[in-house]
């Protein structure tokens, strides 16, 4: 590239990553409204039908309301994340159950939107919390900023190692991010459970949780980077930062953000690991699985990039090096 052009493409190729983070960012986070968020209903199908219709007319589609015969199902169902929320009518009166661990915001939307059946229906609704938010994590923010400040690093201790040591193996390679994918999964849960009590109650859970966090990140950061070279480095953080973190729904929840775009966050690290350490911590470790099943599809995705035999990867650097052979000589 001629050296008057190299300012110019500087400033395209850093407008459009604003325009990526600006556009995932403020796409996802500009206007909240929930929408099918799980709600147990402790009433017959008949009346918790008649329900729905009533909550639709007012947000249409906000709430995905479920009919339970048994209080004490729909609690269950509640503690092991089936639904976010237990409603309960009577005559003398109606309860809603809630965690508050699943974030302010969806709390403050349960709320209003039961106040107004209970108006409605000339109903007192009494609110209880069965998982309420710590002192040391007030705002339910901790989930996100232990994920975002493990998610970072990870991506650096790729460069760092292909920096550092960048003949080594693929073996050596693999052995030296998990290493450091323990050390920097412990550390992290070290400040979040006991330097500053933000996610208690799990130390050696969620130093499970973010070393695998590192591992899948940092693994496929390399692989890529390997297999590809800087271009896929810096598509993958791409995907990981400014696409990752709106898609998760942050603090706020999926269920607040465009449902398509919540949709892509499932299967993104971010999220899983977001509702991974929310299960954990505030839910006894209930529904898991489908987060731990996304971080070990990445991390499998990073060993294969990184144990790609070196005929392949020249054969994909030659290819790479043709494609731009025309471009130059022109």
């Amino acid at each position: 590239m001629h050296e008057k052009g190299k300012p110019i493409a500087v400033m395209v190729v850093v407008s459009l990553i604003g325009l990526i983070f600006t556009g995932s960012f403020l796409g996802a986070l500009h206007h909240l409204e929930p929408h099918d968020v799980p709600v147990a209903v402790v009433a017959p199908e008949a009346a918790v039908d008649r329900l729905g219709t009533m909550m639709d007319k007012k947000a249409d589609g906000a709430f995905d309301l479920t009919a339970y015969s048994d209080e004490q199902k729909a609690r269950d169902a509640l503690l092991e994340r089936e639904v976010d929320a237990v409603f309960v009518p009577g005559q003398g009166g109606a309860k809603l159950v809630l965690a508050g661990a699943n974030g302010k915001i969806e709390q403050a939307a349960l709320t209003a939107a039961f106040h107004g059946v209970g108006q409605a229906t000339g109903q007192q609704v009494t609110v209880e919390d069965v998982r309420p938010l710590p002192a040391d994590d007030n705002n339910g923010v901790s989930a996100i900023f232990f994920v975002i400040t493990t998610v970072i690093p990870a991506v650096i201790l790729a460069v760092m190692l292909a920096v550092a040591l960048p003949k080594a193996g693929a073996l050596q390679r693999l052995g030296l991010l998990a290493a450091g994918s323990i050390a920097l999964g412990g550390v992290n849960a070290w400040v979040a459970a006991g330097l500053t009590g933000a996610l208690a109650g799990a130390p050696l859970e969620l130093w499970g949780l973010g070393s695998l966090l590192v591992f899948a990140v940092a693994s496929f950061a390399a692989g890529a980077l390997r297999v590809a070279g800087p271009p896929a480095l810096a598509l993958t953080a791409l995907v990981l930062i400014p696409i990752g973190v709106p898609a998760s729904g942050g603090p706020i929840g999926p269920q607040f953000i465009p449902q398509w775009f919540a949709a892509i966050g499932e299967w993104l690290p971010v999220a899983a690991a977001i509702e991974a350490v929310r299960n954990t911590i505030y839910f006894d470790g209930n529904a898991i699985g489908s987060p731990l099943l996304v971080l070990a599809v990445w991390a499998a995705a990073g060993l294969a990039l990184v144990l790609v035999p070196a005929k392949a990867r020249q054969l994909a650097g030659r290819n790479h090096g043709a494609a731009t052979e025309p471009a130059a000589s022109s």
